[in-house]
């Protein structure tokens, strides 16, 4: 999990300009506002994108999971919590950050800023975060963590009832129980371009969704790190042994890390196609990527280089090319070979 922290960049990127009228009082700097909003427009471009890829490959994952659509957020996870809650419009403690299009959260109504009040009639604030599944958590972020997995257990068994507040008035959604491929997404604050998977989460630094030229390309990045934990990896390595640390990039390690990120790097475009974006979105950023900072964070002992990269696209979109689709999708190899 990350820290929540302000940049400026982001908010002259992505966010427009506040009014005088619309700068509270009490001292807030504008910036820092200018700064959340555009970090909340960043979690709802990251979040669409997730669960378009999610649902849309559905029928090739093994595991499943209930998908919602709906991104939440905790105030406890800002370290300037005043400015958050006038910023992002929290009333209580969790709100709604995004909803993704298309999505059961989208269906009931819900939208960013509705603040969660209870689940399934359990208060926000009994839900327990003293598990000791939330111990590695973050202190702030063990109750947003405990939230997350109510909701997802109440939508495993069947339709959820949210009572939200909306505009001072309190009012019940209902959410339907739908099932697509497990992760979450998120955007880390970072200066750095990055992106990773930890076997239940997809994160994207907000130095690099900056850089994508459009959503496909934003996709190509999602969908190799979905694919790294629709495959499992991360257990397979950690069966291995496999030294994640600096050493990592040497050795044996090095190898079996490698082997994933090809992995990965074949069966994202599966996913792209799927859920229609333009896999060639793929060699397209790799090769601007690749161009402008080939000796960045991807050009590792552990991934290819940017040519080689393009190249594993360009024969998976070959073997698309050479099957007809179902109902316009196709079935990766990498998800029906091991499924």
């Amino acid at each position: 999990m990350m820290i929540r922290t302000c940049l400026p960049l982001i908010a002259l990127l992505f966010a427009a300009p506040l009014s005088a009228q619309e700068v509270p009082a009490a001292g807030f700097n504008a910036e820092t506002i200018l700064a959340l909003k555009g970090l909340q427009l960043l979690d709802q471009r990251l979040n669409a994108i997730g669960y378009r890829l999610a649902r849309a490959n559905t029928a090739y994952c093994a595991d499943k999971a209930t998908q919602s659509g709906l991104l939440l957020h905790d105030i406890d996870q800002y370290p300037d919590q005043p400015v958050a809650r006038f910023a992002l419009g929290f009333d209580g403690p969790v709100v709604v950050i995004a909803v993704a299009p298309d999505s059961p959260g989208a269906a009931a109504g819900l939208l960013p800023g509705d603040d969660i009040l209870a689940i399934n009639g359990v208060k926000i604030e009994d839900i327990s975060s003293d598990d000791p599944a939330f111990a590695n958590e973050p202190l702030g972020y063990r109750r947003i963590a405990a939230v997350n997995q109510r909701l997802e257990s109440a939508l495993a068994q069947a339709d959820v009832t949210l009572d939200i507040l909306r505009g001072g008035e309190q009012i019940q959604r209902i959410v339907a129980s739908s099932q697509a491929c497990p992760s979450r997404f998120q955007i880390a604050v970072s200066d750095e371009r990055g992106a990773s998977a930890n076997g239940k989460i997809v994160s994207v630094t907000s130095r690099l969704a900056e850089y994508f030229l459009n959503d496909d390309e934003f996709a190509a990045v999602i969908a190799h790190e979905l694919a790294h934990n629709l495959l499992d990896h991360r257990d397979q390595l950690d069966a291995q042994g496999v030294n994640r640390s600096f050493f990592g990039q040497f050795g044996q390690s090095a190898g079996r890390i490698k082997s994933t990120e090809i992995e990965a790097d074949r069966l994202s475009v599966w996913l792209m196609a799927n859920a229609g974006y333009d896999p060639q979105a793929a060699v397209r950023f790799w090769t601007r990527y690749g161009k402008e900072h080939g000796k960045g964070i991807f050009s590792a002992s552990t991934h290819y280089r940017w040519k080689k990269r393009v190249k594993l696209f360009e024969e998976e979109m070959a073997k698309m090319a050479a099957i007809e689709s179902v109902d316009g999708k196709y079935a990766p190899p990498l998800l029906t070979e091991t499924n």
